[in-house]
Parts: structure tokens; sequence; C-alpha cells
């Protein structure tokens, strides 16, 4: 066993880097050194429950989530249909405006049928 021991700064280096293999053949042989680099390993246990709290997410998360999300959904949903009704709304006053227009499905009024077509249906549409 080496007779001088690694300096506290060196053990915390040592810790931190893992860097020399002296010190890490040191540290397999002495007790001391292993005595001190537990100290400075540990964490004191109030310092432990103080970072558990300080990390620790509040207790109504899950609920304040979930209220959240539902809150925006059910808003997004009421502003889709909204948009919607304002949608048939404008389609509507297009084809009161100007009934010829395209706007109109295919399948709302035939723009292609010929006048053949309406005499042979009688001259309805």
């Amino acid at each position: 066993m080496n007779a001088r021991h690694p300096s506290r700064r060196r053990l915390q280096r040592w810790l931190d880097t893992g860097d020399s293999r002296r010190v890490s053949k040191h540290i397999d042989q002495c007790e001391d050194c292993q005595e001190v680099l537990e100290g400075l390993s540990a964490l004191d246990v109030e310092l432990v429950a103080d970072l558990q709290a300080a990390t620790a997410p509040p207790e109504d998360l899950r609920e304040r989530t979930h209220g959240g999300v539902d809150t925006r959904l059910r808003n997004e949903a009421a502003i889709v249909a909204f948009a919607d009704l304002f949608a048939i709304g404008w389609d509507v006053a297009r084809c009161v405006v100007d009934p010829d227009s395209e706007s109109v499905t295919q399948g709302d009024v035939a723009h292609d049928a010929s006048p053949d077509a309406d005499e042979a249906s009688g001259g309805t549409r």
C-alpha cells in the first residue's frame, strides 16, 4: 500500500472523471481513502429529501392535464362545427346570388345536361 494518500481534491476529481489509474489502484487497496470517497459521494438525507420534493410533480398534475386537454378538444370541436355551419351558409348564399355557380355539387344540379335531355324529361330538372 502506498504511504501517500491522494488529497480530498484529487479524490473528488477522480470521482468526477475516473481519470487517474494510479488513484484507482490506490483506492482499491486503501480503506481510508474508500471511506473518504464514500463521504464525498454520499448525499445528506435532508438534501435528498429536498431534491425529491423539488423535482416531484404536483399531486393534481394528472387532473389538471386531463382537464385542460378535454377543454381544448371541446373548444376545437365547437370551432370546427361553427366553421362548418358558416361554410354551409356561405354556399347557400352563393347559390341564391348565382344559381349557376360551380360551387354547387354536381349531385345537386346537373350542369352538363343537354337541352335534349330536358325535353326528354318533360322540361323539368
